[in-house]
């Protein structure tokens, strides 16, 4: 048949030539077109060529010819085939597609009836962020009442413990008191202070503390700088944590407050010589961590995770720690509780503070890349001291100071079984090595442990974002429709100030940074008696505009924009039309009609607004901008979500004020019972106390080091004698004189809540300005030995 194709010839047949037409070349060479110039030949094919052709190629090459032409039609076939397919798989989905009816003025509809039954505009999110600000100050209020309280408790049952110690020393446990009574006559003028109602200056504090809250470059390089009292750095550290960043309650707060410790920490690790002198550092930074993880988050996750263990030590009435003589008391038992306390922690790594872990994590990215020769297992005890040992070993072993019990329910053994257990633990998890000492006991779990404790560290610092897991944009944040306000005490203001401007050279080098800038303006730092409670509150104010790109400043156009026309169609809202544009322009023509003016102005901008925006490509001109509609309706669903969180943070709010309110009442109530007991113990030490007279040579108050220096001439020192009479249990007249020599006199007031202070902060000298400087604490061993020691 001559209709077969090349297709159909088997060459090796005698008839293939014949067979074989001009028009099978061609339908050849449309598949195979490598071969065109073998099979074409001549013009004219007729049997004559046939067999010229076939002695010429041969039957091999022919073969090869129609072998390789069926082998690429099967591929074209297959190729169809796919193509086929694809176009029934695209008919079935455009038969099976409904397209949504693309109605602008449907649309429209839609926003102006969630518009009308869903009032969602600014008067509305700005009434709820006035109850949300309200909320955030009555709880910041409570926070900073409550931790006085605290404080005061802590006061209250260290009294406890002096009372216990010294018997009748009462007046040890007033001092604190009395030291508020003359609190600030030394430095300050007693007066109130006034210059919280000088608008101008109170402006310029607007701006300190919104800098200083906003920029954690100037807190962090604080830190580092505060001198090493201990008394100073707790309060530096009680005061960012708690007055400027609220307690870190709001998730900017926490972002700006991980922010500030992350810089910190980055300060301490630049000027660390070697990794290990950071850990061991006693500066304010550790005690900035701590006082972070002391917040409510922290609170929670060591009441949820080790509560009920630590009760149950607690109850338990044997000791299996090491006694003061370094002896364990049962080491099967100690074993059991290290397993139960171990899991623990390891498993619960997801409740872990989320604010602790990105700590952690930072302090192991900046070790690794300042310390390149530290050791692999150094990284990781750097982390494991900052987790354990300044937080969760601290919850062990003093849980009160975590609300898992009062302090008087920790007696001398649950004391010394909850310190050995976090021994072990610190063994473990901070220090990734053997015990030493009696806690060498369990050296052979501690050894199987700490590959497991490396693996959880690992996981500890495995952690996104601050911005990605706060969903906070702090820059965005700042902007926002609400302004942040701070409330803190007059004595915090002017000791925030002192502190600012006494290291401004280190804070601020360039001449003009704002720090510098507003430092200037706001002039003298203002007195202040130290005792002060006046608490105001100020609105924090961005003197200083951050720089946008024109594309930002467009963006925040388009955001105005927005906000504009959803206000429009909220006061002009019976209006209909196919475009946006034609609706905006009849409401416009409208408004000019009525003689409303201001409104028709407002509508054009809006107008004028889309043109520009349509420059830049942030809005499509198309169809009278009706794609702007759906923009609306966006801002309107974000508005509706923003609505729902900003209740749930009101809900948020007054239970976290409720608890606060609870803690406070349990509080008051647990200082009223000491303080009712101590009243009674006043009223007895009153009505037994008798004044003494006592009498000592100068040389007596040398041989007892009471005297640590004087300017008494060596040559009189051996003439004076001393008469020191008690006239109070707290207060000491004593005069000293040369018999015979009238002129000379030596008469001072010594008084013990002094001596206490000067022990507290670790002086070891008290100068009392007449010309005598006292050794403290054989001062303090020479009045109790001489004037309490009958009472005991």
């Amino acid at each position: 048949s001559t209709q077969s194709t090349g297709a159909d010839i088997i060459l090796n047949n005698e008839c293939t030539l014949q067979l074989l037409s001009w028009q099978d070349i061609r339908t050849c060479t449309l598949v195979s077109w490598g071969w065109k110039e073998v099979a074409i030949g001549s013009i004219v094919a007729d049997p004559e060529y046939g067999r010229k052709f076939r002695i010429k190629y041969g039957e091999g090459k022919i073969n090869r010819l129609c072998a390789y032409r069926c082998k690429n039609e099967e591929r074209a076939i297959e190729k169809c085939m796919l193509l086929l397919l694809e176009a029934q798989m695209l008919l079935r989905e455009l038969a099976e597609y409904r397209p949504a009816v693309e109605s602008y003025s449907k649309l429209y509809a839609e926003i102006r009836e969630q518009i009308s039954k869903f009032p969602i505009g600014d008067v509305e999110e700005q009434d709820l962020l006035a109850r949300i600000q309200a909320l955030r100050q009555e709880l910041l209020k409570g926070f900073k009442s409550n931790a006085q309280i605290e404080k005061h408790q802590k006061t209250v049952e260290h009294k406890i413990g002096l009372l216990i110690q010294h018997r009748s020393s009462i007046f040890e446990l007033d001092r604190k008191q009395r030291k508020k009574k003359k609190g600030g006559a030394v430095e300050f003028d007693t007066e109130k202070p006034t210059f919280y109602k000088d608008a101008k200056k109170m402006a310029h504090y607007a701006n300190l503390f919104y800098l200083l809250r906003t920029e954690p470059k100037y807190f962090a390089k604080l830190a580092y700088l505060i001198p090493p009292v201990k008394r100073d750095k707790q309060t530096f550290a009680e005061t960012v944590i708690l007055t400027m960043y609220a307690n870190a309650f709001s998730p900017l707060e926490e972002f700006l407050l991980v922010e500030l410790l992350q810089k910190a920490i980055e300060n301490e690790i630049n000027n660390s010589q070697k990794l290990e002198d950071f850990i061991i550092a006693d500066s304010v930074v550790p005690m900035m961590i701590m006082s972070y993880n002391k917040r409510k988050q922290g609170k929670q996750y060591i009441k949820k995770i080790f509560s009920k263990p630590i009760k149950e030590v607690l109850e338990c009435q044997t000791q299996f720690g090491a006694d003061v003589s370094g002896q364990i008391g049962d080491v099967d038992l100690l074993r059991k509780w290290c397993e139960t306390f171990f899991p623990l922690v390891l498993d619960t790594i997801d409740s872990l503070p989320y604010g602790l872990r990105l700590v952690c994590k930072h302090i192991h990215d900046l070790s690794r890349e300042k310390f390149k020769k530290a050791k692999e297992v150094d990284f990781w005890r750097a982390v494991g001291y900052f987790v354990f040992y300044r937080f969760i070993g601290l919850a062990i072993t003093t849980p009160d100071e975590f609300g898992l019990c009062e302090k008087d329910d920790v007696s001398s053994v649950a004391t010394l079984n909850l310190m050995t257990i976090s021994k072990i633990l610190k063994a473990v998890f901070a220090d990734l090595q053997i015990a030493t000492g009696p806690f060498a006991v369990l050296n052979d779990w501690v050894e199987e442990k700490i590959q497991t404790v490396v693996e959880y560290h690992t996981h500890v610092i495995d952690v996104p974002p601050a911005e990605e897991y706060l969903k906070v944009n702090k820059y965005a944040q700042l902007s926002r429709i609400e302004k942040d306000s701070l409330v803190i005490l007059l004595r915090e203001i002017t000791q925030i100030h002192q502190l600012v401007a006494s290291n401004i050279t280190d804070l601020a080098e360039d001449e003009k940074d704002p720090l510098r800038i507003i430092l200037d303006d706001l002039g003298e730092i203002p007195k202040c008696p130290v005792d002060d409670e006046t608490e105001i509150q100020i609105e924090l104010i961005n003197r200083f505009e951050p720089q946008l790109t024109k594309l930002d400043r467009k963006k925040n156009l388009k955001s105005e924009t927005i906000d504009d026309a959803i206000r429009i169609m909220q006061k002009i809202p019976g209006f209909s039309g196919d475009t946006f544009l034609e609706i905006f322009v009849r409401m416009k023509l409208h408004c000019k009609k009525q003689g409303e003016e201001e409104l028709a102005k407002e509508v054009n901008n809006v107008i004028a607004n889309l043109q520009n925006l349509a420059k830049h490509g942030l809005v499509k001109p198309d169809n009278g901008f009706n794609s702007f509609l759906k923009d609306v309706q966006s801002e309107l669903a974000s508005r509706g979500r923003r609505k729902q969180e900003h209740l749930k943070e009101i809900d948020r709010l007054q239970k976290a004020i409720k608890e606060l309110d609870e803690q406070k009442e349990h509080m008051q109530s647990k200082i009223a019972d000491f303080e009712s007991y101590f009243d009674a113990i006043r009223k007895k030490s009153k009505d037994t106390f008798v004044q003494k007279v006592k009498k000592f040579k100068y040389k007596d108050l040398a041989k007892l080091k009471v005297i640590a220096d004087s300017e008494i001439p060596t040559s009189q020192q051996g003439k004076v004698n001393f008469t020191i009479t008690q006239k109070e249990m707290d207060k000491f007249e004593i005069e000293g004189k040369i018999k015979g020599l009238p002129g000379f006199a030596r008469e001072f007031t010594l008084e013990l809540e002094k001596l206490l202070e000067c022990k507290e902060d670790n002086e070891q000298v008290f100068d009392t300005e007449k010309g005598l400087e006292l050794n403290v604490d054989s001062t303090l061993l020479f009045l109790n030995k001489h004037f309490f020691a009958a009472k005991k």
